[in-house]
Order: structure tokens, then C-alpha cells, then sequence
């Protein structure tokens, strides 16, 4: 029997997946991409390529306007400045922050939306690994963060 360009391959599922577990398995890829396997090393490769393009939108809807990024610059600055106690950082910070407050809502509302979306679900198709595909070196810890996508 042949395979179409339409069929999905049988390492293949589609699966409902929070964006957040989906940023946790990202990282999660993103930590065992060095260990050895020819197969481990390709699903892992092609699943950190598709969680990418699944999470881009996400990534886009997070960014700081330019505007909050300058305002984040001079909060950076006042932090960094050594001649001044913590008590005056903290003064001159909310000082910015009362001159500047619908840019500090908006950002404060970007983030909240941000997180919302987080928690909200997608089914993507991922490849998953078999067991038997496992790097003999791969850790506990490893493991369990990439669980989402072990084949039994």
C-alpha cells in the first residue's frame, strides 16, 4: 500500500494541546536536541519546527509595543543607576508609571490576553517517539518533559 502526500504518517497525531503545554514541550524538544538517534533526533526536529509555526502567532500577540520598550529602557536605567538607594528607584519607576498609565494598562491588558490565549487549545500534529527510539542517555527529567509526545 502507498502513501499519499495527503495521509498523515503513523508516527502522526493530531491532538488537542494548551498553547501552554505546547511552550513546555518546546522547551522541553529544545533540551534533548542534542542527544544522539537518528530517528529520535528527526521527530524531535520536525516537532520543534511545527510547535514554531504553531506558537508564532502567540509569540507575535506578546511582544511590548515600541513605545512600552522605551518606557522599559528608562525603568532599566533608573534600576542600574548606582548613585540612588532602592527607595528612590522605586520613586522615580512610579513616577514613570504615573506619567505614562495607559501605556502601562495596555501593556498590563497585552499580557492578560497573552495569558488567556495560553490557556486556550489547538490540535496540532506532532510525531510522536517511540519508546525504543529513546536515547539510552536521556534523563528522568528530560523525559517527562517531552511525556506529551512518548509513544508506549
Amino acid at each position: 500500500m502507498t502513501t499519499t502526500i495527503l495521509e498523515k504518517p503513523k508516527t502522526m497525531e493530531t491532538t488537542d494541546y494548551k498553547y501552554s503545554d505546547l511552550a513546555n514541550l518546546l522547551t522541553g524538544l529544545m533540551q534533548v536536541e542534542q542527544l544522539k538517534g537518528v530517528k529520535f533526533a528527526l521527530k524531535v526536529s520536525k516537532n520543534i519546527r511545527l510547535i514554531r509555526a504553531e506558537l508564532l502567532e502567540l509569540e507575535e500577540a506578546a511582544k511590548p509595543s515600541s513605545e512600552f520598550i522605551e518606557l522599559a529602557n528608562k525603568v532599566q536605567e533608573i534600576e542600574a543607576d548606582e548613585s540612588k538607594n532602592d527607595e528612590v528607584k522605586k520613586l522615580d519607576i512610579e513616577k514613570l508609571e504615573k506619567e505614562n498609565p495607559e501605556l502601562v494598562q495596555e501593556r498590563k491588558d497585552q499580557i492578560a490576553e497573552f495569558q488567556k490565549m495560553m490557556n486556550e487549545t489547538t490540535d496540532i500534529s506532532l510525531f510522536k517517539i517511540s519508546e525504543k527510539h529513546l536515547p539510552t542517555e536521556i534523563t528522568a527529567k528530560q523525559l517527562t518533559d517531552i511525556s506529551l509526545i512518548i509513544k508506549e
